[in-house]
């Protein structure tokens, strides 16, 4: 009689004869199961921008807007996403700038993305007026060309 905790009690099975485990054949079910599952969650619906961000904002959020409210809130939304898309652009694709971008512009410009989304199901439902398309805004470095200063 062997003890109870004791290693002698805690052998391994004998390997079955078929000389394969089914452990390894039911772990590879479950990943192509997994990774399946996790393909049908990316294809559905928008990209993934879009989908994180609706994820930030609750539902409903402008129901109570006007047709006026929301497209003043459209105007303002896309206005600050291509604030942001510059300021991302601006940090730089080294690793250094994708660190900066992905701390201090992502989840700010995912959760105006969200919040357009929302926007225009919000308008389509109350059948609105498209709102105003929105140019890109100059920056004032950007417009106009630092000039040298002459050496005397």
């Amino acid at each position: 009689m062997t003890k109870p905790g004791s290693t002698a009690s805690m052998t391994m099975p004998p390997a079955r004869a078929g000389g394969g485990s089914c452990r390894g054949a039911g772990r590879a079910a479950m990943v192509v199961a997994m990774a399946g599952s996790l393909a049908a969650c990316a294809t559905q619906g928008g990209t993934t921008e879009e989908r994180m961000g609706s994820n930030l904002v609750s539902p409903g959020k402008f129901r109570f807007y006007s047709c006026e409210h929301l497209a003043r809130q459209t105007v303002l939304m896309t206005t600050r996403a291509m604030e942001l898309e510059g300021l991302i652009a601006k940090a730089g694709p080294g690793a250094g700038g994708s660190f900066v971008s992905a701390i201090a512009y992502r989840p700010e410009y995912l959760q105006v993305r969200g919040n357009l989304v929302e926007l225009r199901k919000e308008q389509a439902e109350k059948n609105c007026a498209p709102p105003p398309t929105v140019a890109a805004p100059v920056h004032p470095a950007a417009a106009k060309p630092r000039a040298r200063p002459k050496r005397s």
